[in-house]
């Protein structure tokens, strides 16, 4: 009964915990999940005030415990890269901005036509 307790406990705190972690947002954005390398991610996509300009956020839907924030953006870019190319039809991109947002998010600012 007291490892029962005991593991109720923990679940609860769980959970609390993963309440209070916020995901990354994008004002005006289309959301979209997707799996890359057995990973959930959310990738968000908004223009920007520029002609074919963009922001993105790639956001892992599944929790993280101690990431490795090397791995975490080689990933992120795993996930980014198809999705600038749809964005911009085929044509060539060009990153204006890039950071890793706790360690597991990537936010990046891209335009098309390169």
């Amino acid at each position: 009964m007291k490892r029962r307790r005991m593991s109720c406990g923990v679940a609860v705190v769980f959970l609390a915990l993963s309440a209070c972690a916020s995901k990354g947002t994008l004002d005006r954005s289309s959301v979209e999940t997707v799996r890359v390398e057995g990973r959930l991610f959310e990738v968000r996509i908004a223009p920007t005030e520029a002609d074919d300009e963009y922001s993105m956020m790639i956001v892992r839907a599944t929790l993280v415990i101690e990431p490795d924030p090397a791995r975490e953006r080689e990933r992120a870019w795993n996930v980014a890269r198809p999705f600038m190319e749809r964005t911009c039809k085929g044509r060539p991109y060009k990153v204006l901005e890039d950071r890793l947002v706790d360690r597991v998010n990537l936010y990046t600012r891209f335009r098309c036509g390169g």
